[in-house]
Order: structure tokens, then C-alpha cells, then sequence
């Protein structure tokens, strides 16, 4: 199979295994919108070393990248961007914000400044062992760039699952009304939240059941939903999308 789009993703120990949210994002939407492209995945002290070398740019040292291969070997980085660039340039395939652009971006914002750090702080050990030879790596790296030790960063793991909840209760509420965030169809937003709750589930299973599967208030509501997402959580590219 031809592949329009090379994507940069992040390895752990078990190999191809979709866990990190930012690229879980590009890689979904991109399921979703039925472009094929092909996975180039870099170990944790790699990425730093490759993708400045393909954004020409020393700042830039974080996944998710993609280079569309069709579109001139077209660079570009982070998920929003590349959420943007891929509505522009393949408007032929399902679109990801159906024209409501803001209420996707609000979701995004809400779910990434809320949702996105507590998750990230109930799974950093976790990452950290599943990096394996890496480990040591990662922790250093994570204390420096928090200018304090991971137990400290983390500290009480149960506020952070309280938080969780708290804030999934305006979302499961949605969830009860309409079979995906902004309505009828699958969109960014949904994209967005299944890539942070599919974090959480591959990297703490115990904490996924306890506080989606297991929620009282919006339990039901999340479980069904993700049975909707999951053809769109998958590994490798469905059949290619419609030209232009």
C-alpha cells in the first residue's frame, strides 16, 4: 500500500503499542479521515535527535510530526496544527470539525488543560517502567523539566482520580444526549478526549476501570462511547480515502 503521510509516534518497551495521547490524536484523526500513511516510531532519547532534523528547527523536539509525502514532503508538528493541515489539504475525506471549529477547540482546551495533566500524573511512573532501558532517561529528564522529583510532581494520587471525575462529569452529560461530543458525528473532540482516556486505559488499567468503567454518574455513557471510537483506535491504516 502507498502511504500519503509519514507518521513520527513514540516507543515504549512493547513494541507498535498506541499509548500516548498527543500522537494517539494524529494517528486517530488520520484513521478517521481514511489517509494512509505509515509509522516511523522513535525510542524517548531519539526523538530529540530526529525531529529537529526534519523540522529544520532545535526548539522543536516533541512527537507527534507527520511529513506528507504527496503534498512535497509537507512538515508538520503538534496535533492541533496537524488536525488543521489535514482539513485543509484532504477535504475530500471526513471532515473533523463539520464546520463548528470552536466548540471542537473548546473541548480540545477543556480537555487538555484539565483532563490531560491529572491523567499524565496518575500514569508517569508507569511510562517510566515501560521505557525501559530508557527509564533512568526519562526520569531525569521529567525532574528537570519539573524542577523537582516525579514522587513530588505526583504527589497525592487521589486527588488527581477525584479531579478526573469531576471533570467528566460535564462531558458524560453530553454522552447521555447525543452518541458523540458535538452531536451525530465523530469529531476532533471526540478524537481529543478518546486519545487522553485511551492513556489512561492502557497505562493504568485499574484507575480506567475504577473511574470511567465504574463511574456512577457517567460509567454507562463513556463505555458505549468508546465502543463507537474503537474502529477509529486502531494501529494500522484503514483503506485509503477518497482522492482529490
Amino acid at each position: 500500500m502507498s502511504h500519503d503521510i509519514i507518521l513520527y509516534d513514540v516507543e515504549l518497551t512493547t513494541p507498535n503499542e498506541i499509548w500516548s495521547p498527543n500522537t494517539c490524536k494524529t494517528r486517530f484523526a488520520l484513521n478517521y479521515k481514511g489517509i494512509p500513511y505509515k509509522t516511523v516510531w522513535l525510542k524517548f532519547p531519539e526523538i530529540g535527535k530526529k525531529i529537529p532534523e526534519i523540522t529544520k528547527n532545535e526548539a522543536c523536539r516533541t512527537v507527534p510530526i507527520i511529513i506528507d509525502v504527496r503534498n512535497g514532503n509537507k512538515v508538520v508538528h503538534e496535533s492541533w496544527k496537524i488536525a488543521n493541515y489535514l482539513e485543509e489539504a484532504y477535504p475530500n475525506t471526513p471532515s473533523l470539525f463539520h464546520g463548528n471549529i470552536g466548540a471542537h477547540f473548546f473541548i480540545h482546551e477543556y480537555c487538555t488543560k484539565r483532563l490531560l495533566p491529572k491523567i499524565f500524573k496518575l500514569n508517569v511512573f508507569t511510562v517510566a517502567e515501560k521505557a525501559g532501558e530508557h527509564q533512568q532517561w526519562f526520569v531525569q529528564t521529567r525532574e528537570k523539566a519539573f524542577k523537582t522529583s516525579l514522587d513530588k510532581f505526583v504527589g497525592d494520587q487521589s486527588i488527581h482520580a477525584k479531579a478526573i471525575t469531576e471533570n467528566l462529569v460535564a462531558l458524560g452529560r453530553v454522552l447521555k444526549h447525543y452518541p458523540y461530543l458535538t452531536g451525530n458525528q465523530v469529531g476532533w473532540a471526540d478524537i481529543c478526549l478518546a486519545s487522553y482516556i485511551i492513556f489512561l486505559r492502557v497505562m493504568r488499567p485499574d484507575q480506567f476501570q475504577a473511574l470511567i468503567v465504574n463511574d456512577k454518574k457517567a460509567g454507562k455513557e463513556f463505555v458505549e462511547w468508546l465502543k463507537r471510537m474503537d474502529k477509529y483506535m486502531q494501529l494500522n491504516p484503514p483503506a485509503p480515502a477518497a482522492r482529490i
